[in-house]
C-alpha cells in the first residue's frame, strides 16, 4: 500500500478536475463518472468549464481505498474498464436501425421476377429528382459511392450548391443495367 501524504505539500486544499485525473492516473471519462456519481465527494458548481472541486484529503481517502478496495471502483462495461477481463470489458455496438446503412438494402436481380419493375415500386414515394440521402436509403450505398456515380457520368444529375440531385429515372437505369452485367 502506497503513502499519499507527499500530495499534500504538491496540491492546494482544493483542487480542479483535470488535476484530479492527472494525480489517479485516470482518463477524463473515468474522472467525470467518478465525481458524477458519488464516489468522491466534491462540489459541482453546474458551470461547463471548471465545474469540480475537490478537497485533496477526499482524493487521497480516495487513492488509498482504492489500493484496497480496487473491486469498490469498477467502472459499467461500456467504459473499458482495464480491470474487467476481456470477455466483459469488449463493448459490443448494437446495430441502430434508423441508420441509412443498416435500414435498407435492395434485393438482387435472381431474387426479384421483374427487376426494373422492383425498382420502380422501390423509388416510387420519392420525387423525381433525388437527393443522396434519399438514395442512401433505398439502395444502401454510401454518399461517396453516389458521388462517384455522378462524375464518371453513370448517372444524370444536377449539381446545386453542395449537393447533388440526381435523376431518378437515371438511377433506376443504372441500377438495373449494373444488376445485368453482374
Amino acid at each position: 500500500m502506497s503513502d499519499y501524504s507527499f500530495l499534500i505539500d504538491r496540491y492546494p486544499e482544493f483542487i480542479t478536475k483535470d488535476q484530479f485525473y492527472k494525480i489517479c492516473h485516470i482518463s477524463k471519462n473515468t474522472a467525470r463518472h467518478y465525481l458524477k456519481n458519488g464516489l468522491i465527494p466534491c462540489i459541482d458548481s453546474g458551470k461547463k468549464t471548471r465545474r469540480y472541486k475537490i478537497a485533496l484529503k477526499d482524493i487521497i481517502f480516495f487513492l488509498e481505498d482504492r489500493d484496497k478496495n480496487p473491486e469498490k471502483y469498477y467502472l459499467p462495461n461500456h467504459y473499458n474498464n482495464p480491470f474487467l477481463p476481456g470477455k466483459i470489458r469488449r463493448y459490443n455496438f448494437k446495430l441502430r436501425p434508423d441508420l441509412y446503412k443498416n435500414y435498407y438494402k435492395l434485393k438482387a436481380i435472381n431474387e426479384v421476377r421483374n427487376y426494373k419493375q422492383y425498382l420502380e415500386l422501390q423509388f416510387a414515394d420519392y420525387p423525381d429528382m433525388l437527393t443522396g440521402i434519399q438514395i442512401q436509403q433505398v439502395t444502401g450505398h454510401s454518399k461517396s459511392t453516389i458521388i462517384s456515380w455522378c462524375k464518371s457520368g453513370k448517372v444524370k444529375y444536377i449539381r446545386r450548391r453542395n449537393a447533388y440531385l440526381l435523376q431518378k429515372k437515371s438511377v433506376i437505369e443504372y441500377l438495373f443495367n449494373r444488376e445485368l452485367q453482374q
